[in-house]
């Protein structure tokens, strides 16, 4: 058997290191592409443009609008077993946080 053999595996836990020397971004748009290896999630921030004025103003501005621009905060390759297992966790996550009466 190769290094990789599971009947020879020893448990060893985990333990994240700097995880709170890391920055706190915020995101509001999530964007996925899916290739026949990974899943590729994209994580940005879009925020209202300023439109200024009247009512009528503020509608003729945001006629003219042809795009808002996501910034991308982050771009994550995951596999699809890995997604799996990201799926359960937000899963649980979220029903933790509605159990806890989290604003939706």
């Amino acid at each position: 058997m190769g290094d990789n053999d599971t009947a020879k595996a020893v448990a060893v836990p985990l333990l994240w290191v700097g995880l709170d020397d890391q920055p706190l971004l915020s995101t509001n748009q999530v964007l996925t592409q899916v290739d026949s290896d990974h899943v590729y999630l994209a994580f940005g921030t879009a925020t209202p443009p300023v439109l200024m004025g009247q009512d009528a103003e503020v509608r003729d501005q945001a006629m003219k609008l042809s795009y808002v621009p996501v910034r991308s905060v982050a771009r994550l390759a995951i596999s699809r077993r890995h997604l799996g297992e990201l799926i359960e966790v937000l899963q649980r996550t979220a029903d933790k946080f509605d159990s806890q009466g989290g604003e939706s």
